[in-house]
């Protein structure tokens, strides 16, 4: 959160003291910025249309203390600004628009002026559609807000269809997730769970019971309701698994693994697969444990003084998983190198002393 209002702050900073001879803000209104001379909330249908417009498009900046024609920094009030009701502003954002509207405010003290701000995150679900009528004909119930260069107004038909295009490209890269996946772990060893209608598909025999590990039955509760058969969900709307008979938990799901075929990898084999070195490799087995956790690891004696180590099917997913959830992989591999250097230097300290 700190990171996020620091990067605001630079970037107004930077933006509001660019001005000419006369005192004048060189910078316009653009598709990313709005000025407004003081925040009203009689004025929130208008300042919610210039979000949901910043939502669909790239997102925004509205700022508070800039008075237009000509462009003149006047500030705002600190403490009128800081007593903001934001619980206020959310609540009216979710009565008008839907899906919902991320977006944070703050503040920012530049040459013994105070500038108050509204920044509005481009929506990962776009469009955000006005769902009610407000402020005398400044909101509609059914339209959408797009911001252009320096206007809101109701979406055009060239970026109504780019983020129709976007939404189904998102949609294509999520199948091709989702069968990577598949094909990682084996389509017979793989279970659905319908969010919508509540069914688990198990490509198993009838009778079979359905194991869960605890993390992920810890998860799935907060995101999905479990209703034994028979009964109804306490909480209307929200997704609801039926249980037909029981779910067992345990620490961790082990599959039953031949040893003989199911541990293909040795240290290299993995390097290779992830194309990564096997020093990283080595670092990412220490960091997530996965040494002595039959899933993922066996160590096979080969002499009286010999071991192998090899790893299964389900640690090179796990790795991969681990390697594409961070956007940059250097810098992750780099960080958790540190601490295994870290680590290893501490232990040898230890043994010295004893």
């Amino acid at each position: 959160m700190e990171d996020k209002l620091k990067h605001h702050e630079e970037f107004l900073r930077e933006f509001l003291t660019r001005y000419d001879s006369k005192g004048y803000l060189k910078h316009r209104e653009s598709s990313t910025v709005e000025f407004k001379e003081n925040f009203n909330f009689g004025s929130m249908p208008e300042y919610a249309k210039i979000m949901a417009a910043f939502a669909n498009n790239k997102g925004g900046y509205i700022i508070f203390g800039i008075k237009d024609k000509p462009r003149i920094l006047i500030g705002v009030r600190k403490k009128k600004f800081d007593d903001l009701k934001t619980e206020k502003i959310t609540g009216f954002l979710l009565e008008y628009f839907e899906p919902e509207i991320f977006w944070e405010i703050g503040t920012v003290e530049i040459e013994d002026k105070i500038f108050g701000f509204i920044y509005t995150y481009e929506s990962n679900n776009k469009p955000v559609i006005c769902k009610k009528n407000a402020g005398n004909g400044e909101l509609k119930s059914g339209e959408i807000y797009y911001r252009y260069r320096a206007q809101t107004r109701r979406i055009e038909y060239p970026e109504l269809r780019n983020i129709i295009d976007e939404y189904r490209e998102k949609e294509r890269r999520k199948w091709m997730e989702h069968i990577e996946r598949i094909a990682r772990i084996g389509p017979s060893n793989v279970a659905l769970v319908d969010l919508l209608s509540g069914d688990i598909h198990v490509s198993k025999l009838e009778g079979a019971k359905l194991v869960m590990d605890k993390n992920l039955l810890r998860e799935l509760k907060d995101r999905v309701n479990f209703i034994e058969e028979g009964r109804f969900s306490e909480k209307e709307g929200a997704p609801t698994l039926k249980i037909i008979g029981e779910i067992q938990t345990v620490d961790m799901v082990v599959p039953e693994l031949d040893p003989n075929k199911d541990y293909p990898y040795l240290l290299k084999d993995l390097a290779n697969e992830l194309g990564i070195r096997r020093y990283d490799v080595q670092v990412l087995i220490w960091k997530f444990e996965l040494k002595g956790n039959k899933k993922y690891h066996l160590e096979i004696q080969t002499g009286s003084r010999t071991k192998v180590h090899k790893y299964s099917k389900y640690a090179l997913s796990f790795l991969r998983d681990k390697l594409d959830s961070v956007s940059e992989k250097k810098k992750f591999l780099e960080k958790i190198s540190r601490e295994y250097q870290k680590s290893r230097n501490r232990k040898s300290r230890e043994s010295i002393k004893l």
